[in-house]
């Protein structure tokens, strides 16, 4: 009978001990690019916006939001902060392929392009990117496919440098 009941308390205490577990973090480290042009004398930061969108369009890439930070800076300081934006692109048919291949390639979606003005009053298009180590591992019409997309972003960068349409 004692057997029975220790083993009871065995089981509740570790199904209890089962239901408290808490999740852990687990970390994957990985290697990036990151990609900078400066934005071209006599081209405003609009005009690079506007190019940097019709490119991605070029492209078949989506254009899927933007988050304009140094509106939400002057909002909590009420003083005028440089200008700092994060544009947003996505080819989903490839994004899903990248997952089905690795998740933890969502990491990198969706495409990311900033454009900043740094404290010298240049103005920059930023990108982080995966290794081409990360788009090698994948499988061929998948890696092709991420080929295309990351070839995409270099020429949208570019073209948004120089106000190109």
């Amino acid at each position: 009978m004692r057997y029975i009941l220790a083993m009871l308390t065995l089981l509740l205490t570790n199904t209890v001990l089962a239901e408290n577990a808490k999740p852990v973090l687990s970390f994957t480290e990985v290697k990036v690019q990151v990609a900078r042009v400066e934005i071209q004398q006599g081209i405003s930061f609009d005009d690079a916006v506007e190019s940097l969108k019709l490119r991605a369009n070029q492209h078949n890439l989506k254009f899927v939001g933007a988050n304009a930070l140094y509106k939400e800076v002057e909002a909590l300081t009420g003083k005028p902060a440089k200008r700092m934006e994060i544009f947003n692109f996505c080819d989903g048919l490839t994004a899903q392929k990248m997952i089905a291949a690795n998740p933890l390639m969502i990491s990198f979606m969706p495409c990311r392009i900033a454009m900043v003005e740094d404290a010298q009053g240049k103005r920059w298009i930023i990108s982080m990117m995966m290794s081409t180590d990360m788009i090698a591992a994948l499988p061929d019409d998948t890696r092709k496919n991420a080929e295309r997309v990351i070839g995409a972003m270099k020429d949208i960068m570019l073209a948004a440098s120089n106000g190109d349409l």
